[in-house]
């Protein structure tokens, strides 16, 4: 709640939101479309699940995500 809370309370047209969770209770699969509809006028790109990942490998992704 308190990521769709404020997503809808800032302007973020023209931003890049790269979600992410670090539960594996129910993944992010199931979130992803409420952050698009929370996000409006940004560009969600697809979400990952980071439980279990290494530090090197979340680098690894957040690098590539951030461009």
């Amino acid at each position: 709640m308190i990521v769709r809370t404020f997503l809808e309370s800032h302007n973020l047209k023209g931003k890049k939101i790269v979600p992410f969770c670090t539960s594996g209770g129910s993944g992010i699969s199931g979130s992803m479309k409420g952050v698009k509809a929370a996000a409006k006028g940004a560009k969600v790109v697809s979400g990952k699940d980071l439980t279990d990942s290494s530090a090197k490998s979340v680098q690894k992704w957040a690098k590539k995500k951030i461009k």
